[in-house]
């Protein structure tokens, strides 16, 4: 239930109450969630702090508002769509694949000293690897940076096997507004190929993300390195209107 002692909105944290539930199958897709009257009685809460929780589920893109009729949980995308900016581990779990996840390079504090195009370039970010593997046969290899303010904290907390954007989210109440993918083939040295289970010299799908939040353009930069012989990726493309 909620706890009106917590620092936490209360908003947030019905909020996180039925992400939870959606999220572990206690309201499946298509399923019919409760009116805001129903849940603000359940709760013990007024209706906007009910419509402000249901506002976050609808930029997670948990649920869904259909006019006349209801608000419900959305069908999981039909494929695995790894460039969406809902990230890459929700990606598989939309396709029902089951992955692994593990953390290379635990989160520290780092100075960005050897990439000109990173836009930490020269400064303090936040920084971790993770091998995403399917049925023990690795598939993605990821490096992160943070932006050091905005996710301060973010090195006490478990990443393994979690998804980042459910993280950022979950724990940091942040939702991306905009972000900027870049590909290009990229060939492999010793080590990345090591990890991938391939040889030096393979070619590789690179993708490199940067992901504005509300006031910190580019707080996020990630850069993929994508076994396309093992899963063929796709991006979906929204047109406005």
């Amino acid at each position: 239930m909620l706890n009106p002692q917590s620092p936490i909105p209360l908003y947030h944290q019905l909020a996180e109450i039925f992400t939870d539930r959606i999220r572990t199958g206690i309201y499946q897709p298509k399923d019919l969630i409760p009116s805001e009257t129903s849940i603000a009685d359940t709760f013990g809460v007024g209706r906007p702090t009910v419509r402000q929780a249901m506002d976050i589920l609808v930029r997670k893109g948990l649920i869904e508002r259909k006019r006349g009729s209801g608000t419900y949980v959305k069908d999981p995308d039909a494929q695995v769509d790894i460039f969406s900016l809902a990230g890459t581990s929700q990606a598989f779990l939309t396709r029902g694949i089951q992955t692994r996840v593990e953390i290379l390079t635990p989160v520290c504090l780092k100075t960005v000293s050897d990439e000109e195009n990173n836009p930490f370039y020269n400064q303090e970010a936040y920084y971790f690897s993770r091998l995403t593997q399917v049925e023990e046969e690795p598939v993605l290899l990821e490096t992160f940076y943070l932006h050091p303010q905005l996710f301060k904290g973010i090195e006490t907390m478990d990443l393994e096997n979690r998804s980042l954007s459910s993280l950022v989210s979950d724990q940091f109440y942040l939702s991306p507004v905009k972000g900027h993918q870049t590909f290009k083939l990229s060939f492999l040295d010793k080590e990345r190929s090591a990890f991938l289970n391939l040889t030096p010299n393979d070619p590789i799908l690179e993708v490199r993300r940067k992901l504005d939040f509300p006031g910190n353009s580019q707080a996020i930069f990630s850069r993929m390195l994508c076994r396309t012989d093992r899963f063929s990726f796709s991006q979906t493309i929204q047109m406005e209107g």
